[in-house]
């Protein structure tokens, strides 16, 4: 029989199957006619064969088998939309009139190369075959509308909505460092043949493990937040929770009608019901919500060689960064002290002010060479920065008399002067684009020095000085590092010199920018005695650990917040006059770890002092050369120099044992006998005599 089946051709469907009525999802198809007589042998085998397969899945909402199989997939509720789709693949009648039911009889006299024929007799049967079309399956709600929520809502509402179903969403970094970590490779400078910069491997490793916060703790700590801003009139609901090394961030969406102000004068109220200090952002900066920060149950320390060692740091290619720490939420915080450009630190006793002027110290010691940077510094207390004493980025030794601060300030003022006339010879603006021109010159692509111009210069002292009149021809170009001069207790040098260094200090922050100078001014007391005006005004970047007072808060940050800050490195930092303060924890370095990276650097090579820069400006009187005379290593000094062909300060104390002073007075005497030549900034001076 299926033998003859074969052999038989395939009739054309009866249009008494066509004629049904096109199946409707709002009611059942007409029941089909019997099937033709011609339909016998291998198509009643094949439907007796699925029938019940069918029925089963008609019944479930699901596509026939064999539909499936042939590719139609049908989607529950779908039925009509399929057969539209095979309606629609065949040529609709020229008659207008005839019925669309009728017009659908055309395959039968169309030639069956148009259509495979068993393809259209599996959906023709199934579409005769169809039950009922069940009801419509509802499709699930879009991703943005959650349950309860309207279309239209607010992200602010859907955020709420959310918070009071799934609670707070807490926000946590991954603390872990990653292990191991490679220290990148020294570099070699080539301007200095045998200068190796120190490596991070000098300091401490980080932890293996480090604590994190329990997010369950986190959301009950945002429930009691919430409850205790509902005793003062307060309503809103904590969304976000931030995690930091220190702190932990509640954004809290506040109701409507709340007043900003009204919340920001609650800390002291929170302090008290929450049991701990309470620092509010309000409103975020960028966001509609309110922050509040509460210290975390255990801190999480802040590791230097960590943030050196990130790719980020290692990769900033700007001439002077620093590291900071990190801000709230974990993530590293690096600055440019070449933009800021001056800073000033404040912070009472114990904050971790010192700290952080070693770290931003070691920072920059071990991205730049004593070629790119030298610096200077002032430390009235002797100790606090002894351990960088004799580096090679140092122009004198740390200078702790006053007096001779004061004179090294009123040098950087000439020295600012100075470049500034060297840039209008060269026809460049600042450092940056002079060194360029000092390159471009050295290789010959461009010609030396323009011709020099007449100009005058005010000094510190109020002297008038004539730049640029008849004077000998500049020597070759030379490339200028960048000078930061750091003064560690400004108050206690206010207090002794008074006017003459405020002055210095304000010609400085107005104008060194561009000439490569830049000042860190640090106080532990940050009154507007100290703090002036003048000198507030020119410092955009302000660094603040915690202070006793809310007024010394504003004197250093212009609004309240300092004085709710933990210590031992937090801080609040305002960067070039941004109008937004943020949130950091400092690293914490030892005194092992800031020593070793300074013996490190003295092992390259001694310092070479350029002692003219401590030399009093007020008096123009010429050194007393009796007095270096009656001095009993005179004539041994003069000696020395003359077999050795050396001659400097720095170099007179480590080969007599003389004291800075001494060994300077003496110096100036050979300079003025004429057995050494002048200073020539950083480098020695030209022995004139013969070797005795």
């Amino acid at each position: 029989m299926r033998a003859a089946s074969a052999s038989r051709s395939v009739p054309a469907p009866a249009p008494a199957a066509r004629t049904a009525p096109r199946p409707q999802a709002a009611r059942p198809l007409e029941s089909p006619p019997a099937p033709a007589a011609d339909d016998s042998g291998d198509d009643e085998e094949s439907e007796s064969g699925e029938a019940s397969y069918d029925q089963d899945d008609a019944a479930a909402g699901r596509a026939p088998r064999k539909a499936r199989a042939a590719g139609h997939a049908i989607r529950p509720g779908r039925a009509a939309h399929a057969s539209d789709s095979h309606e629609s693949d065949e040529p609709a009648s020229d008659d207008p009139d005839e019925p669309a039911h009728q017009a659908s009889a055309a395959p039968a006299e169309r030639a069956p190369a148009e259509r495979p024929v068993a393809v259209e007799r599996v959906v023709e049967r199934e579409i005769e075959r169809a039950v009922p079309v069940p009801a419509p399956v509802e499709r699930p709600a879009a991703p943005t509308e959650r349950a309860g929520q309207s279309v239209g809502a607010s992200e602010d509402q859907r955020e709420q909505e959310r918070a009071l179903v799934e609670g707070p969403r807490v926000v946590q970094r991954d603390d872990t460092p990653p292990r191991p970590v490679a220290p990148p490779a020294r570099r070699i400078v080539q301007q200095f043949e045998n200068f190796v910069s120190p490596g991070p491997e000098l300091l401490d490793a980080p932890p293996l493990t480090v604590h994190r916060e329990d997010p369950e703790a986190l959301k009950a700590r945002a429930k009691e937040l919430e409850r205790v801003l509902a005793n003062y009139g307060v309503k809103g609901t904590v969304v976000d929770i931030h995690t930091g090394p220190t702190v932990s961030t509640f954004e809290l969406i506040p109701a409507e009608g709340t007043k900003v102000r009204q919340v920001a004068g609650l800390d002291d109220d929170l302090a008290l019901g929450l049991s701990c200090k309470v620092r509010i952002v309000a409103p975020i900066p960028g966001k509609n919500r309110i922050g509040f920060e509460l210290p975390n149950r255990e801190r999480i320390p802040v590791n230097l060689r960590e943030l050196i060692e990130e790719r980020r740091f290692q990769d900033l290619n700007v001439p002077l960064p620093v590291v900071m720490g990190r801000d709230i939420v974990g993530a590293p915080f690096y600055g440019d002290l070449s933009s800021m450009p001056h800073v000033i630190v404040a912070g009472a006793t114990g904050a971790g002010k010192s700290v952080g002027l070693n770290v931003m110290l070691v920072s920059l010691l071990m991205r730049r060479t004593p070629e790119q940077l030298r610096l200077l510094m002032v430390d009235p207390k002797v100790v606090e920065l002894a351990p960088f004493d004799r580096i090679p980025h140092l122009l004198l030794p740390v200078v702790t008399d006053m007096k001779q601060a004061a004179n090294a300030l009123k040098w950087a003022v000439d020295e600012m002067e100075r470049r500034y006339q060297l840039f209008a010879n060269a026809g460049t603006k600042n450092i940056a684009t002079y060194n360029g021109w000092v390159e471009r010159a050295q290789r010959g692509e461009v010609k030396g020095y323009a011709p020099v111009k007449h100009s005058f210069a005010h000094l510190v002292d109020g002297s008038v000085l004539e730049v640029g009149a008849e004077r000998e021809p500049l020597p070759a170009p030379e490339k200028i590092p960048y000078i930061v001069i750091v003064v560690d207790e400004f108050a206690d040098l206010i207090m002794q010199q008074g006017k003459d260094v405020e002055a210095a200090i304000a010609r400085l922050a107005q104008k060194a920018r561009a000439a490569g100078m830049h000042v860190i001014l640090a106080t532990q007391r940050p009154s507007t005695d100290v703090i002036t005006g003048t000198i507030k005004s020119n410092f955009p970047s302000r660094v603040a650990f915690r202070v006793v007072q809310w007024q010394d808060s504003k004197t250093i940050l212009d609004e309240k917040g300092a004085e709710q800050l933990l210590g031992k490195g937090d801080m609040l930092v305002k960067l070039n006059g941004a109008s937004d303060t943020r949130r950091v924890q400092c690293p914490f370095v030892t005194e092992e770890e800031v020593q070793g990276v300074c013996d490190f650097l003295r092992a390259q090579g001694e310092p070479v002092y350029d002692e003219s820069i401590t030399r009093n400006r007020d008096d123009e009187s010429e050194p007393e050369e009796e007095d270096a005379e009656l001095d009993q290593r005179y004539d041994e000094a003069v000696k020395v120099v003359a077999e050795t062909r050396k001659c400097s300060t720095s170099w007179l104390q480590r080969k007599l044992g003389l004291g800075y002073n001494r060994a300077a007075k003496i110096v100036e005497v050979m300079e003025k006998r004429g057995i050494v030549g002048p200073a020539n900034g950083s480098k020695e001076r030209e022995v004139l005599i013969a070797p005795l």
